[in-house]
């Protein structure tokens, strides 16, 4: 079974991890807008975004295979 993420799908995990950090209460004004503006302007569909994709993806892969191996040695016992 191969699974890959298109790039909006990482863009919107990107989203999903970044939003909130944006609205923590510890955070400066300044350290806000630096994160909004990293999110608007360096993370769409640039050379970076689809490094981190192909990433994502191996990285998915990696640990897919990971669990297949565990499966195979796990004992019937078990």
């Amino acid at each position: 079974m191969k699974v890959e993420f298109s790039l909006e799908e990482v863009q919107a995990m990107l989203d999903a991890v970044v939003g909130p950090l944006s609205e923590l209460k510890g955070l400066s004004r300044t350290d806000k807008a630096a994160l909004r503006r990293w999110r608007q302007d360096g993370m769409r569909a640039t050379a970076d975004m689809q490094l981190l994709t192909e990433k994502a993806n191996a990285d998915l892969a990696q640990a897919h295979e990971n669990r297949e191996a565990r499966e195979i040695v796990k004992p019937d016992w078990v």
